[in-house]
């Protein structure tokens, strides 16, 4: 086993410089045939190669482990800043390790990491080792790699943003959400709820002078329910239904909307470009892999979900009881929320979204994240032209990230064996550190409050990132 400082580089030459050394041999000997001399020289190439592919994968492991240490020093580093409790920072910097470096068999350095309470800065420090079979042909006591990443993330004593912050969140209200969340006493939706509200408190500040702080709600489940936006979005009056009763009738509106078709069905184009269909007009042709979850869809008799989209608001008020307003029920078409999750934080948006609810452009001064949490299981579309549900979802995501959003995916109970559901949630992501699993609910509650303190320390004069 080896240290990253012993370098991949003069491995290489020196595995390469006694491939050469052997091949020599061969070059006075003219008697061997040509196939013989011609397999010999292809065994330095072929190292070559294999030598390539594990230093590929010792580069994005030291980067995915970078990445995860920066997320646990900067929450950590909130954490001390606001409870001046280096225990329950160090804590903190465990958990959001652990959530983030998934999989990569990385360790915190208990030793070495701690808050420097003089210096006010927490200083993380993690190993992992990666295997690299291919060196190990050529030089047998280089079978793995050792890496040994730092963060410290210093505190100064003057508060407050430097920056504004938007935050969107595409929350799941699917019928599935009814279900317990692997927590006593928890539904899906609960502990969804739980970690919505605990986020709001985290990212909207109390002080909105200097720069703004702003959370915008996405819930969807087979479309998004926008409410009062319906004409504006759709070109038409929400449609209405009446039931009645031997007393007395009552009138339901349909304000759910599915995606749009066509040239800017995977652009953030505003809606006078192109509107968005009605939910209740198009409902009947659902497509679905199952054609369980498409009679289901085509056989609905309210807004899937029933609960309406919030533009961007610092009203933690207003915010918490649309949460608490959420209700289960319907299929997952989550390339549909995805894409609301990107409209509400569009300055394209800002005929639409008024007042304190408009965009601010996309430049330095703010700062725009969109959270898609989901199990990433799609199961239903409408319209296809451009692709099915997964398709759009991804592209989607794409063209986000392009526009300087930043992409935490919450893999709430996704299933390891969905290819689809993995690639969307890990792709969708901006970074690996980025896309956090959840397997019950206390974890989906600990994985928002991990990315509430991220996003803020992104934006926080007082808390500076080094490595």
């Amino acid at each position: 086993m080896r240290n990253t400082s012993a370098s991949l580089t003069t491995i290489a030459t020196s595995c390469l410089a006694s491939f050469g050394r052997q091949f020599a041999g061969f070059i006075p000997d003219r008697r061997g045939a040509t196939a013989v001399v011609f397999a010999v020289g292809l065994v330095p190439v072929t190292a070559g190669l294999g030598m390539s592919v594990d230093m590929g994968r010792v580069y994005l492991a030291r980067t995915n482990l970078q990445g995860a240490l920066d997320a646990a020093a900067l929450a950590a580093a909130i954490e001390y800043k606001a409870t001046s409790d280096t225990t329950k920072a160090m804590a903190v910097a465990q958990n959001v390790f652990a959530a983030t470096a998934v999989n990569t068999g990385a360790t915190l350095d208990a030793t070495n990491s701690k808050v420097d309470t003089v210096n006010r800065a927490v200083d993380l420090v993690a190993t992992a080792n990666v295997s690299t079979p291919l060196i190990g042909l050529m030089s047998p006591s280089n079978q793995s790699f050792t890496l040994k990443n730092k963060a410290t993330a210093s505190i100064k004593s003057d508060g407050g943003l430097g920056k504004n912050l938007e935050v969107s969140m595409m929350l799941d209200t699917t019928i599935l959400m009814d279900q317990n969340s692997g927590t006593y006493g928890l539904t899906k939706l609960q502990a969804l709820q739980t970690a919505a509200k605990n986020l709001v408190d985290t990212v909207v500040q109390a002080d909105q002078s200097k720069f703004t702080s702003r959370v915008a709600l996405a819930p969807f489940a087979s479309g998004v329910n926008v409410g009062a936006y319906f004409q504006t979005v759709n070109g038409s009056a929400a449609p209405t239904t009446s039931s009645c009763s031997r007393r007395r009738c009552t009138t339901y509106t349909w304000s759910s909307v599915l995606g749009r078709d066509g040239a800017s069905s995977l652009t953030d184009d505003a809606p006078s470009t192109a509107s968005f269909p009605s939910y209740y007009a198009m409902h009947g042709s659902a497509m679905s892999p199952t054609s369980f979850i498409a009679n289901y869809e085509r056989d609905a008799s309210n807004n899937r979900p029933d609960s309406p989209i919030l533009p961007l608001s610092s009203d933690k008020s207003a915010l918490k009881t649309a949460i608490n307003s959420f209700t289960s029920d319907g299929a997952t078409a989550s390339h549909i929320g995805i894409g609301w999750s990107w409209y509400l934080l569009s300055p394209n948006w800002s005929s639409v979204w008024t007042g304190t609810a408009t965009p601010n452009p996309a430049d330095n001064k703010t700062v725009k994240v969109a959270i898609l949490m989901s199990d990433f299981d799609f199961n239903v579309y409408y319209q296809g032209s451009v692709g099915n549900m997964n398709f759009q979802a991804a592209q989607l995501c794409a063209n986000m990230k392009a526009a300087g959003i930043v992409i935490y995916t919450v893999g709430f109970l996704v299933d390891s064996n969905n290819a689809d559901a993995m690639n969307l949630f890990q792709g969708c992501a901006s970074t690996p550190s980025k896309a956090i699993r959840a397997s019950n609910g206390n974890e989906l509650i600990a994985v928002y409050d991990q990315i509430a303190k991220t996003v803020v320390a992104s934006v926080s004069g007082p808390i500076r990132l080094s490595k």
